[in-house]
């Protein structure tokens, strides 16, 4: 079945983009080859579903970030020895014989450039597999024990395949006679062909490894630990937002076998909206086994994860913001209702219609979700709607977020609080921009 989700909760944690600002695919976008680029983005569009397979993800990636190595060449150079292997040599060795003697003789008599691009194409291809040996000599030494071991040693044998002998001892020389163009095109081109494009499917790899972690080391990233389903789990010790400099950190810890609920409350620009980005951020990365923005996280495996935190109205199909809402909170009721195990995150239920009907439809929403298995976090500016569900509901936990007032200026520290809170400073803000004071001055 796969970890499941969909558009909108792609939209609202801006995950998806390579090159667009912000977007959490961006933030890890530093590969070198174009491969690597759509092996990443693959990564993304796919989070595991597996927790042994996000646990060795997670080690191959803490691996290569306590490697700390690079590539030993640059994205030109991989590009010049992409194009040479992609386009194949005849297997039949006279067939292949008389397309480089043409290719020369072209270049001899009316200065073609074919034979001097398939010659830079041979001679780049010998040095960056030489330069890539010694790197992947090293990796296989060092990484006894880990994930990426048997994949290391299967790159390094076909480097040291003993057909590329000749390559590696003709590498540098000057000048590079005609007979070992020919006979190590053959090699390259025809003869272990498929060799080379394992090769570079595991140079995509690599590139993907190293970049990511990285992103880790520069960001002093950590690596969450997935276990089973059934443990009902999710605890991020220090999580805060990737991409916000100098983000404020929090701690959470939802155990579904007691209580699988946050209800959060907090007033305008207290942090809960970007509290609940990171939270579902750091649940989404930890599916896919990359490295997180928290100073610890461990989380049982979910099914997948759906987010309502800016739904937009739809007036192309005449529907209002309330009724977009609605329609959000219907989709993600089926999705529950199938007894998938879920993260839902919503950020105030029923925010487009009236106060009484909000009330009401928050209380009945999460305390129908809190019978159901995932883990829920809902935020609201009704505060009422927390006290009657604190009252009657025990599968529910409740935090804000703190405004601190200095004089008659609202400030945030952004640091989560037991309990709800019960700020109204909404009219302050409108006084303090002296709105009223504008609108009598005419």
């Amino acid at each position: 079945m796969g970890f499941v989700t969909d558009k909108q909760t792609l939209d609202d944690l801006n995950i998806l983009g390579r090159y667009k600002n912000n977007s959490i695919l961006s933030l890890f976008n530093h590969t070198i080859t174009g491969g690597g680029g759509r092996l990443l983005e693959k990564m993304f569009h796919e989070p595991l579903d597996d927790v042994d397979k996000i646990n060795k993800r997670t080690k191959v990636f803490s691996f290569f970030q306590q490697l700390n190595i690079s590539l030993p060449f640059d994205e030109r150079q991989f590009d010049v020895v992409e194009n040479y292997i992609r386009n194949p040599e005849s297997k039949n060795r006279l067939a292949a014989a008389l397309n480089i003697s043409r290719a020369k003789m072209l270049n001899f008599i009316a200065s073609e450039k074919e034979y001097l691009i398939l010659k830079e194409g041979l001679l780049t291809t010998i040095n960056l597999m030489d330069n890539l040996k010694d790197v992947m000599e090293k990796i296989v030494k060092e990484s006894q024990g880990n994930p990426y071991h048997e994949k290391a040693k299967q790159v390094y044998d076909i480097l040291t395949d003993k057909h590329f002998n000749l390559a590696y001892r003709c590498n540098g020389q000057f000048p590079f006679l005609f007979r070992n163009v020919f006979k190590l095109d053959y090699i390259f081109r025809a003869q272990l062909n498929d060799k080379l494009e394992e090769l570079l499917k595991a140079i995509y790899e690599l590139d993907v490894y190293i970049a990511v972690s990285n992103v880790s080391r520069e960001k002093n990233f950590t690596y969450a630990k997935a276990l089973p389903k059934q443990e009902k789990l999710i605890d991020m010790q220090g999580v805060y937002h990737p991409c916000i400099p100098k983000a404020v950190d929090n701690d959470l810890k939802i155990n579904g076998k007691q209580r699988n609920v946050f209800f959060l409350t907090g007033a305008n620009m207290a942090g809960k909206s970007t509290f609940m980005k990171s939270f579902s951020i750091a649940i989404y990365l930890g599916h896919m086994g990359f490295p997180v923005a928290a100073k610890e996280m461990v989380f049982s495996l979910h099914d997948g994860i759906y987010t309502s935190i800016n739904v937009p109205d739809n007036l192309a199909m005449g529907y209002s913001h309330f009724y977009a809402e609605v329609l959000r909170v219907k989709h993600v009721a089926q999705e529950v209702a199938s007894d998938k195990q879920l993260v839902i995150i919503f950020d105030e239920l029923f925010k487009g219609t009236n106060v009484k009907d909000a009330y009401d439809g928050t209380v009945s929403i999460v305390d129908a979700f809190s019978k159901r298995k995932g883990s829920f976090i809902i935020s609201t500016h009704i505060m009422e709607a927390g006290q009657t569900l604190k009252e009657s509901n025990d599968r529910l936990f409740f935090k804000f977020f703190p405004t601190v007032m200095k004089g008659t200026i609202p400030t945030y520290p952004y640091k989560l609080e037991d309990g709800i809170t019960d700020d109204r400073h909404g009219m302050i803000i409108i006084k303090n921009e002296r709105i009223l004071d504008i609108i009598n001055a005419g």
